[in-house]
């Protein structure tokens, strides 16, 4: 039967067995037997300066990350990101996308490596929810992405009718021009409910003969959603004028597509 120590000395074995430290020339090169999705141990590099250390990786996982299209400089991605940092004393370089710590003593050295590992492989975690992940924050994303370049000229509001003309109607977003411009019902199309909701009351603008003052754009996530909401709905939305722009990977051409149909395009344009 095992006792707790036996099983202390057979995992503190397999532990030391599965850790790797070559020396390199900034410092020495650690590798541990925890491996991303790839296959790749995870790995990072202790480097000395003087009588002191600081710890980095080679700043590839997060440059793919970002290379993939996954924003990891604001919503619940930054602030995951950026917690997990914090408990290793860690940051990362916006300029190379290295995970790096400040300079420490050489006695905290063993302490620092393995809060620095343990956050190496938590970060792991936005790979393994970049697809949920990204699609549970589409409405956090896309309103805050809407904000930014409308607020300064438009006035917005959430889950109100784009006009009292419309009680039946709750899109996500209204966006009200200060000054010139159509009133303009936003529905985050991620699935089929918005898309037909945002059909139906272009229908009604439309039959009303009020698509001078008022506009409907169904905002779809990804190119994937159109799937779901089926490619036949799709056509004949598009071909019955709905304005669907698609957010994910060109997020700011979609808002130019948002901006020329509320027709304030020239005063919300970004440098």
């Amino acid at each position: 039967m095992s006792t707790a120590e036996t099983l202390t000395r057979a995992l503190c074995s397999t532990f030391c067995e599965a850790i790797t430290v070559n020396p390199v020339p900034c410092g020495f090169a650690v590798s541990a037997a925890f491996t991303d999705a790839s296959g790749d141990r995870i790995a990072f590099y202790v480097v000395a300066e003087g009588d002191s250390y600081r710890l980095e990786d080679d700043g590839e996982y997060l440059a793919r990350l970002v290379a993939l299209g996954v924003d990891i400089e604001r919503g619940q991605r930054q602030q995951l990101l950026q917690s997990v940092l914090e408990t290793a004393g860690a940051f990362w370089d916006r300029d190379t996308y290295e995970i790096k710590t400040g300079t420490f003593d050489g006695a905290e050295l063993t302490a620092r490596m393995v809060r620095f590992l343990s956050a190496l492989i938590r970060i792991r975690d936005l790979e393994l929810l970049t697809r949920d992940f990204v699609r549970s924050t589409f409405r956090e994303d896309a309103t805050t992405a809407i904000m930014e370049r409308f607020g300064p000229v438009a006035n917005i509001d959430e889950r109100k009718p784009v006009t009292r003309d419309f009680p039946d109607y709750l899109p996500d977003l209204v966006i009200r021009p200060k000054v010139d411009g159509r009133r303009t019902a936003i529905f985050f199309a991620n699935n089929v409910v918005p898309f037909q909701e945002a059909e139906l009351l272009r229908a009604e603008v439309e039959k009303e003969g009020r698509q001078n003052e008022i506009g409907v754009v169904a905002l779809i996530e990804d190119p994937d959603k159109i799937a779901a909401i089926s490619l036949r709905r799709f056509q004949r939305a598009q071909n019955r004028g709905l304005i669907m722009p698609i957010f994910r990977g060109d997020e700011p051409a979609a808002l130019t597509a948002i901006a020329r149909h509320v027709g304030i395009a020239a005063t919300t344009s970004r440098n």
